[in-house]
């Protein structure tokens, strides 16, 4: 939590108005235009000359070209919106008249924009748009029985008394010319114009000496000053604006998401509010960062303690000190069987007893598992139950459930086992005599009770010599489960040389294994995976 206290302090709370224009310049003109830098109103409030503003009895003008009437400023587009005149004729009944006019903006910054403006012929004629005497786009229409009116539904500007036209490139000058047809008489009027305003029909082409709004993309390199984007927090996207026959310009913009934040990103402090949502945002990361990795450490912390708890030292000294045992027992995570269980789901579960529950899970790599979940260990059993994980996870016999490994990761040791389909399996005729004794601990102390009250003396010795041989301290003299089992069997045998009768008992899970009660000299492990 201290990353929290360390970006608190360092977040504003303003909420002061957005700037627009720089310190001590006027940001509006009249009551509803805008100026914004790069633009500024008079001298030392605009980036360089070319985007001074002569605000004149409320109306901005943009001084450079010829003082056309500023209506918008628009700086997620980056372009300025002005009044230019329109081309236009009345026709003569006998000829065709023809007008053309020239706009050329120069050395200027401005480009007329491609994607904000579209060309329209409206009246009976033809229309084409000429860039260095090349006809870049053009169109033509016709009018029904000599109807030369003027278009009621711009939206239907589709080639009956009107039409319009795309232009191929951002245009630094282009001519018009417009020609009409001979007949009975009427106007005609072509110009370049903002597609949204003119959609919208926000003027008139029908009145003496017409203007119409046009979009023009302004242009910053830099070599004009100095651009840090909203404290340099945005990075400045560079623009290549194609003008056709292979040459572009190039210019420089700072992005902006207009719809979280407020201002104007080409001024250094015009961004009011960035820094108090760029401070929540940073601090509502690094606080999700911070909960996760305290949460990743308490639970890895957690895993260990339990490892040690469990005896997962116990099971590595023992693996240290008898190399043939390193691998024999696989230790499963806790993810592991928690993903092979879809966490232990209810519906996973195979059994309930008195000593845990029992579930079906698929490993990673396909095999069926039971796992099963204890409800309880004691601490004095855990040194008794390593043990004999060590050992069971030797055992490999076609008759007995094979141990795969276990989970120390846990509150509780899990105890990882094949999976018997059909919840049957064929039991070795040598555990056949001793019932319901499934365990092979309490298999040797029965065998130990019958050869005591009714064995030779020389059986007497084999067990004895067999139980010395299992007591032994250092794990590599220690016969095998597999190897006990064989000499218990010969033991048998030799006591009782008549037929023994063969019989099947079924494996179980859940509460008929889970119940199981069994001597207290008999293994703990035993009772876990009966």
């Amino acid at each position: 939590m201290y990353l929290l206290f360390f970006l608190i302090p360092f977040t504003p709370t303003s909420t002061a108005i957005p700037n627009y224009a720089k310190t001590g310049c006027n940001d509006t003109c009249g009551n509803n235009v805008t100026i914004p830098y790069p633009f500024g109103i008079g001298a030392g409030c605009a980036i360089n000359q070319w985007y001074t503003i002569d605000c004149n009895n409320s109306t901005p003008y943009l001084t450079a070209l010829n003082h056309l009437e500023v209506l918008a400023v628009n700086l997620e587009d980056q372009t300025i919106t002005v009044n230019t005149p329109t081309v236009s004729y009345c026709q003569n009944p006998a000829q065709n008249s023809s007008q053309t006019i020239s706009i050329d903006l120069g050395t200027t910054p401005f480009l007329f924009s491609k994607l904000h403006n579209k060309f329209v012929l409206e009246g009976c004629g033809t229309a084409a748009m000429m860039d260095n005497r090349t006809v870049i786009t053009g169109c033509s229409t016709s009018c029904l029985n000599n109807d030369t009116s003027t278009v009621s539904e711009r939206n239907n500007c589709l080639g009956i008394s009107c039409c319009q036209a795309a232009i191929p490139h951002y245009l630094n000058s282009y001519s018009m010319n417009v020609t009409g047809l001979s007949g009975d008489g009427g106007c005609g009027y072509g110009f370049l114009v903002d597609e949204d305003s003119y959609v919208n029909g926000r003027f008139s082409v029908a009145v003496n000496n017409a203007v119409v709004p046009v979009s023009l993309l302004w242009t910053i390199t830099s070599s004009d000053t100095p651009l840090f984007c909203c404290f340099g927090y945005l990075d400045i996207r560079y623009l290549e604006l194609n003008t056709g026959n292979g040459t572009s310009v190039k210019s420089l913009k700072c992005p902006f998401p207009y719809n979280i934040y407020k201002g104007n990103p080409y001024l250094y402090n015009g961004c009011e509010g960035v820094s108090i949502s760029m401070g929540v945002l940073l601090l509502v990361a690094s606080s999700y960062a911070l909960y996760k990795w305290i949460k990743k450490t308490k639970e890895r912390r957690q895993r260990k303690r339990f490892f040690k708890r469990n005896g997962g030292l116990l099971l590595k000294q023992q693996e240290e000190a008898d190399p043939s045992l390193v691998g024999k027992t696989i230790l499963f995570t806790s993810r592991e069987l928690e993903k092979a269980t879809d966490n232990f789901n209810e519906n996973r579960i195979l059994g309930r007893g008195g000593q845990g529950t029992v579930y079906k899970g698929m490993l990673v790599d396909g095999r069926i598992v039971a796992i099963k979940k204890s409800k309880v260990v004691g601490e004095s059993q855990l040194e008794q139950f390593i043990n004999e994980v060590v050992i069971l996870s030797q055992v490999n016999h076609r008759n007995v459930v094979k141990l795969l490994g276990c989970c120390l990761e846990t509150d509780v040791p899990l105890l990882v086992s094949e999976f018997i389909p059909n919840g049957t399996l064929e039991r070795p005729i040598s555990l056949t005599r001793f019932g319901e004794n499934r365990n092979l601990a309490t298999h040797f102390m029965l065998a130990m009770q019958v050869v005591i009250k009714e064995g030779t003396r020389d059986e007497l010795l084999s067990l004895a010599n067999l139980a010395m041989r299992c007591l032994n301290l250092n794990g590599k003299y220690r016969p095998t489960m597999k190897e006990v089992a064989i000499e218990l069997e010969n033991v048998r045998i030799s006591h009782i040389p008549s037929t023994v009768q063969t019989s099947t008992t079924p494996a179980m899970y859940g509460e008929e294994v889970l119940m199981l009660e069994y001597d207290e000299s008999s293994a703990f492990l035993s009772s876990m995976i009966a």
